[in-house]
């Protein structure tokens, strides 16, 4: 990828870990420290899925009893993963929001623990990536770090700052949802409208009070990435490094790609790669609209042949093309057999995509 783009780019592969994410570097960190306490009392875990496998997965190796509770759009495959693990699952609500305050209700009514993200002990626990970045590679010149309630981003700014102070980080957050980009602007966490993306590991409406107070005043930069260019990113992940990203995964990368830090080309950037847990439906979703925005798949709606005496042949039709130039010369050439055909592109006419 360094090559074709003209970034040195490295990326910190997350989604390589067991249960696919980094968000269980945070959890081990908590159940090992307040090992007696949650023991007792049991851990409640609202979560959109990486901090619900997390949880299920230590909580069995640690014996520690673990309630995750999903939101109804949870794919079915990540629930049942967490019950393999002996987690008993709970399905509430349309968003993380709806599961947080069920989580909360049940916290006040049984006493059980509320694992959050923005738990300090949590957060310790992402800061090993950091420390990871900068132990292997001294001589990165920069960090870029996706973005959900911020855990993450300043755990990694801490640890970078502290061994490397000249290493820059960035943080990358889904333009549907910039609940980062917002706080920062308004000098507070502020609640943003959830709006479905392909980020979907990212979707919070706030970043957390504890996250946002350690990086206001230290970040370098935020970046606001277009959702087009996370779906390229994850194609490029699986042709150029055989490597499954999820949207959320994938955040740092497309910011590379849509082009946010020109100040970065021929430096050693890390682009973490937060987590790969996305079931074959929506990758597949994801591939085809990456393709399609990328020029390389067209969808022909109806054709007609004058040969056929006035009848029409109506077929729907998926073409993979090479490059743009290609896909322009095949709907010239169709046009030209069939002049009544029609085509269903995909946002490849929209010329922020264009490649």
């Amino acid at each position: 990828m360094s090559k074709c783009m003209d970034y040195e780019i490295y990326l910190k592969c997350e989604n390589l870990q067991y249960t696919g994410s980094c968000a269980e570097r945070g959890i081990r960190n908590l159940f090992v420290s307040r090992h007696a306490e949650v023991t007792n009392s049991g851990v409640i875990v609202p979560s959109i899925g990486n901090l619900a496998i997390g949880a299920a997965y230590h909580g069995e190796a640690l014996g520690i009893q673990v309630t995750v509770v999903l939101p109804d759009r949870t794919p079915p495959g990540l629930a049942q993963r967490c019950s393999e693990l002996n987690a008993d699952v709970v399905i509430c609500g349309e968003t993380l929001e709806d599961a947080t305050n069920y989580a909360k209700k049940v916290h006040m009514e049984t006493g059980q623990l509320l694992l959050s993200p923005d738990e300090p002990a949590v957060m310790a626990g992402l800061g090993t990536v950091g420390m990871e970045i900068i132990t292997q590679l001294p001589e990165a010149d920069a960090v870029i770090v996706p973005v959900g309630s911020g855990g993450l981003l300043a755990s990694v700014l801490v640890a970078c700052s502290k061994l490397k102070c000249s290493c820059l980080v960035y943080g990358a957050e889904c333009a549907k949802v910039p609940k980062m980009l917002k706080a920062c602007q308004a000098g507070h966490p502020i609640a943003v409208p959830v709006v479905s993306n392909l980020a979907e590991g990212l979707n919070t409406s706030s970043v957390g009070r504890n996250a946002f107070a350690t990086v206001k005043g230290r970040l370098d930069r935020m970046l606001e990435v277009d959702e087009i260019y996370i779906a390229r990113a994850m194609i490029t992940m699986l042709e150029r490094e055989r490597l499954v990203a999820d949207g959320a995964g994938a955040c740092a990368l497309a910011a590379i790609m849509q082009g946010l830090v020109p100040e970065l080309r021929g430096k050693r950037t890390v682009c973490v790669i937060t987590g790969g847990n996305i079931d074959a439906s929506r990758l597949a979703r994801t591939i085809h609209r990456g393709l399609s925005a990328w020029g390389l798949m067209s969808l022909i709606s109806q054709l007609y042949h004058p040969l056929l005496e006035n009848h029409y042949l109506k077929a729907n039709a998926v073409v993979e093309t090479a490059n743009e130039e290609h896909s322009d010369n095949f709907k010239d050439r169709i046009r030209h057999l069939y002049p009544s055909a029609r085509f269903a592109v995909i946002e490849v006419n929209d010329k922020k995509c264009a490649r």
